[in-house]
C-alpha cells in the first residue's frame, strides 16, 4: 500500500519516531517540572489540581462526544463539521464547569474554586483538536512535534514561577491554561490553509450517531485512572493529602505507559486503519507493538519495585511524599496484567467492533467501581491501588483478540512470557545480594535492567526490522518469525 507519502510501514515509521520524539521531548520537559513542583507544592495542592484535572478529562470526552475518534476512520473526512461541534460544546461545557462549581465542594471545599477557573481548559484544549487529529490521520505526526515541546516548556516556566512565588494550586491552573491557549494558536498555524472547513449543518446528525458508542467508550475506558481520585478523596481519612500520595505514586507507577503509548497510540490506529483490508498485517502490527510495549514496561515496573524508596524520594520528590511508596510498590505492575487491551482497542475500533469494544471497558469500570467501593473503603487508598488489577473486562478483550489473531494469539502469549520472565532472575539476585532502599541495590538494578534489555533486544530486533524494513512479502515472514 502506498501514498505520496511512501508505502505506510515508512510512514507508519516516521510517525512513530516523531511521535516518540515529542513524547519524549514533552516527558522530559514535564517531569522536570514537576520534580520542582513535587517541592514547592504541597501534597494537598497536588491532591486538589488532580481531582480537578480529572474533571476536566471526563468534561472533554463530552465535547468531543466521540467524532475525533470516529474521524480518524471516516472515508468523507468531515472537518468543518467536528470543528463546530467540538467549538460550540467546548463553549458550553467550560461556562458551565466555570459557572456552577459547586457540587464540586463534596470532594473538597477548595475544588469549586479551582474549577472555576480551571474549566476554560475543556474549550481551550478542543480549539486544537481538529488540527491534531488532522495531522494524525496524515501519519505526519512530526509536524506537531515542535508546537508540544514548546507547548511543555511554556507550562514548565509558568508554573514553577508561580509556585515560586508562593502561589501553590494557581500556579499548575495558570501553566496549563497558558499552555493550552499556546498550543491551540501553535497547530492552527501549522495547518493553516490545509484542512477543507466546509461545513454541512444536514451531517452532524450522521456523525453523532456513528461516533455515540465511540463516546460511550471513552466514558467508560478512559476516566478510568482518574475516578480512582474521587475514592480516595472519599474514603480515605487523609482527604485530599491521600489524594496527592496517591496521585504520584500511579504517575510513576505507570510513568513508562504513560511515556510510551500515547505517543505509539496517536499513529497506530491511523496505521491500522490503512491495514484494515490486510488481515496479516494488522495481526503482525497488533503482536509486535504490544510486544514491544510490554518489553519495556516490564524492565520499568522490576526497576520501580525494587527501588521505589530510593527513586521517589530520594532521587524525584523529596522528602515530603514517603507515604506515596508503598502505593508505588503495588502500581507499578499494573501494566503487565492487561497486555492484550494496550493495543487490542484500536483493533477493535479498526473492525468497527464497538459494542464489543464498549462491553468491555463497561465491564472494567464497573469492576474498578465495584471493587473499588469494597477495598477503598476499609484499606483507603492501598485498597484503591488493588482494586486495579481486577479489571473483569481485560479477560473479556483477551479472549477476542485470540479470535482475531487465531495461532498468532499463542506465538503472542509465548513472547510475552519469555518478555515477562528475562528480568526477574538478575533483579531478584540484585534483591538478595543488597539492601532494599540502598544505592548499592539501586546501581545493581541498572545493571540488571541493561542486561535484561540486551536479551529482549536480541530476541525481537529481527522481527520488528523485518516488520518495518523488508520487502512486503518477506516482511509477513519475517514478523511471523
Amino acid at each position: 500500500m502506498t501514498s505520496p507519502g511512501g508505502s505506510t510501514e515508512k510512514r507508519f515509521l516516521s510517525s512513530a519516531l516523531s511521535a516518540y520524539g515529542s513524547q519524549f521531548g514533552r516527558v522530559l520537559i514535564r517531569t522536570a517540572a514537576e520534580l520542582a513542583l513535587a517541592r514547592l507544592i504541597v501534597p494537598e495542592g497536588w491532591g486538589v489540581f488532580s481531582l480537578a484535572r480529572a474533571v476536566t478529562i471526563v468534561a472533554a470526552l463530552l465535547r468531543d462526544s466521540g467524532t475525533t475518534y470516529h474521524l480518524v476512520r471516516d472515508r468523507r473526512e468531515p472537518w468543518g463539521e467536528v470543528l463546530a461541534w467540538v467549538l460550540s460544546t467546548g463553549a458550553l461545557i467550560s461556562a458551565l464547569l466555570m459557572l456552577w462549581p459547586q457540587p464540586l465542594a463534596f470532594f473538597d471545599p477548595s475544588l469549586p474554586e479551582v474549577m472555576r477557573w480551571f474549566g476554560l481548559w475543556v474549550f481551550l484544549d478542543g480549539v486544537a483538536v481538529v488540527p491534531k487529529v488532522f495531522f494524525e490521520r496524515r501519519l505526519a505526526v512530526r509536524q506537531l512535534v515542535a508546537p508540544e515541546i514548546l507547548r511543555g516548556a511554556l507550562y514548565a516556566t509558568v508554573a514553577i514561577t508561580l509556585a515560586a512565588l508562593g502561589h501553590g494550586v494557581w500556579s499548575l491552573v495558570i501553566g496549563e491554561l497558558a499552555a493550552a491557549a499556546f498550543y491551540a494558536a501553535a497547530v492552527w498555524f501549522r495547518a493553516r490553509g490545509r484542512i477543507p472547513l466546509g461545513c454541512d449543518p444536514g451531517r452532524l446528525p450522521g456523525l453523532l450517531r456513528k461516533s455515540a458508542l465511540l463516546l460511550l467508550i471513552a466514558l467508560a475506558a478512559v476516566p478510568i485512572p482518574y475516578v480512582q481520585r474521587f475514592f480516595v478523596a472519599a474514603y480515605d481519612s487523609a482527604g485530599s493529602e491521600a489524594v496527592g500520595f496517591f496521585d504520584k505514586a500511579y504517575e510513576w507507577g505507570l510513568r513508562l505507559q504513560i511515556l510510551i503509548l500515547p505517543a505509539f497510540l496517536r499513529v497506530v490506529y491511523p496505521a491500522l486503519v490503512e491495514y484494515r483490508g490486510d488481515r496479516r498485517r494488522l495481526v503482525d502490527a497488533y503482536r509486535l507493538g504490544t510486544v514491544t510495549i510490554l518489553a519495556l514496561e516490564t524492565l520499568a515496573a522490576y526497576f520501580l519495585f525494587f527501588n521505589a524508596e530510593v527513586v521517589l524520594v530520594n532521587i524525584l520528590l523529596g522528602d515530603q511524599w514517603p507515604e506515596a511508596v508503598p502505593l508505588l510498590k503495588i502500581l507499578c505492575f499494573l501494566p503487565l496484567v492487561d497486555p492484550f487491551t494496550r493495543l487490542g482497542g484500536e483493533v477493535l475500533k479498526v473492525r468497527e467492533e464497538d459494542r464489543l469494544w464498549l462491553l468491555i471497558v463497561l465491564v472494567n469500570m464497573a469492576s474498578l467501581l465495584t471493587f473499588g467501593f469494597l477495598l477503598a473503603a476499609p484499606f483507603g487508598a492501598p485498597g484503591m491501588a488493588w482494586a486495579n488489577y481486577l479489571l473483569l473486562g481485560n479477560l473479556v478483550m483477551a479472549w477476542r483478540m485470540a479470535k482475531i489473531c487465531g495461532p498468532d494469539f499463542w506465538h503472542l502469549l509465548r513472547e510475552l512470557l519469555f518478555v515477562y520472565l528475562v528480568p526477574l532472575p538478575a533483579f531478584a539476585l540484585v534483591a538478595w545480594a543488597f539492601p532494599d532502599g540502598s544505592w548499592s541495590r539501586f546501581a545493581a538494578s541498572v545493571v540488571a535492567g541493561a542486561l535484561a534489555a540486551a536479551v529482549l533486544i536480541l530476541r525481537f530486533r529481527a522481527p520488528v526490522m523485518g516488520f518495518f524494513f523488508a520487502p512486503a512479502g518477506h516482511a509477513d515472514k519475517e514478523a511471523s518469525s
